[in-house]
């Protein structure tokens, strides 16, 4: 069930109905079918960005289940050397790199 915020149209109905260069004239009746509008418009806008968020969040843990079934893959520095791991990584020149 779709839950409207009252306090907020009653609010928009007045501020509606008090300004009278937004007003144009416009009863009561018509202001408070205005603020009902828009009250309308923004839950459906709200439940569409849940939506669209809700959908985000599955698809991220579909993609995180994938990598995590995934067979891990081999050790980038497996079968070399540590002189030769040690140099790539900038130990063996008396150059650090890294934090």
């Amino acid at each position: 069930m779709k839950r409207y915020n009252k306090q907020q149209v009653m609010k928009d109905a007045h501020r509606l109905y008090k300004n009278d260069f937004q007003r144009r004239g416009r009863t009561w009746s018509e202001c408070l079918t205005a603020a009902w509008s828009w009250e309308k418009d923004a839950v459906r806008v709200r439940e569409a960005k849940a939506a669209r968020l809700d959908a985000m969040i599955a698809a991220s843990w579909a993609a995180y289940n994938a990598r995590k079934n995934e067979k891990p893959k081999k050790k980038e520095f497996e079968g070399l050397s540590s002189d030769v791991v040690s140099y790539a990584m900038g130990y063996g020149r008396n150059l650090y790199c890294g934090d």
